[in-house]
């Protein structure tokens, strides 16, 4: 996993536990993706230098940017999970799988494929 890859789930669980609590603290971050509280300390300080995020008061907050990134990769998770869900795929894996492809297309590659499959489905229908 590289770096962006990393900051862009720390993005999307931050927009997810904000989402559904309406803050998000350290502890929170590191419940969800599973590390520990050092490292998502380390993260979000590194993502706070990067302007995607803001801590005020312990309560982690995403920036514009920060929150467009976290959107986008949601995105790109929610279409490649239905993807492999609709093919049959388990959903526990599907979600695993839609992680790793969420990270591996461009923004441009990701609108076209996903532009090109709303064309297909249309004109199936």
């Amino acid at each position: 996993m590289t770096r962006q890859d990393s900051s862009e789930d720390y993005l999307e669980a931050i927009l997810a536990i904000r989402s559904k609590r309406g803050f998000c603290r350290n502890v929170d971050i590191a419940e969800r993706l599973d590390l520990s509280r050092p490292s998502v300390t380390k993260a979000v300080a590194r993502l706070s230098n990067l302007s995607l995020v803001e801590v005020v008061d312990h309560d982690v907050r995403l920036t514009t940017a920060g929150e467009r990134l976290a959107e986008e990769t949601l995105a790109k998770h929610r279409f490649f999970e239905r993807m492999l869900l609709d093919t049959g795929v388990d959903a526990e894996v599907a979600s695993k799988e839609a992680c790793r492809m969420e990270h591996c297309i461009s923004a441009d590659s990701f609108e076209k494929l996903s532009s090109h499959l709303k064309r297909t489905r249309m004109s199936a229908q």
